[in-house]
């Protein structure tokens, strides 16, 4: 595959994932979307904020690292070899819940439906601040260095990002399964 066409597998699989979201998204009312699980777990309007978040930082630090590889003229800081979890096993692998940097962490901030209609602006804000890239090898670009993932390289810190929310929509879904969940 040619870096655009990479590029491209990696946008798609992100935005499949933000399409699935949002339709998940769609079938909770804002009083199901506050309600608090008793077990301490987000609920699904702070999973929501904490995605909105996520993309944010994401894509703040994905343009630092692509910036920093232009002023240095360094593509290929991947070490040999290269050690890592490919995209279906980083998406069966992080199951349940892991603890978000703080500044991640829900703040009440934006409302339920502001929220749920910034999420596919974002996601293509994302893609365009990625797209001058496109033509750009990030195989060898270590983006992201994660002891429960490896290194990542460009594409598949891409992809992650769509990963992330599959994985809250999963949170989600627990959130809605538990006892005591308001039915509409």
């Amino acid at each position: 595959m040619t870096p655009a066409e990479r590029f491209d597998q990696a946008i798609e699989i992100i935005l499949a994932d933000r399409r699935g979201l949002i339709g998940f998204l769609g079938a909770f009312s804002e009083g199901q979307a506050r309600w608090k699980p008793p077990d301490g777990e987000w609920s699904i309007l702070e999973g929501l904020e904490h995605v909105m978040r996520e993309e944010w930082s994401f894509r703040a630090n994905f343009l630092a690292g692509l910036r920093e590889a232009e002023a240095t003229g360094v593509w290929d800081n991947a070490p040999d070899p290269v050690v890592k979890y490919g995209w279906e096993a980083m998406r069966r692998r992080e199951q349940g819940p892991s603890m978000a940097p703080a500044h991640l962490h829900p703040a009440g901030e934006g409302t339920w439906e502001g929220m749920k209609a910034a999420l596919w602006p974002d996601r293509m804000a994302t893609r365009e601040v990625l797209l001058p890239y496109r033509a750009r090898d990030l195989g060898r670009l270590i983006i992201f260095m994660s002891k429960r993932l490896g290194h990542l390289n460009g594409y598949d810190r891409i992809v992650y990002c769509g990963i992330h929310d599959y994985l809250h929509q999963d949170q989600m879904a627990r959130v809605a399964g538990q006892p005591g969940f308001p039915r509409k």
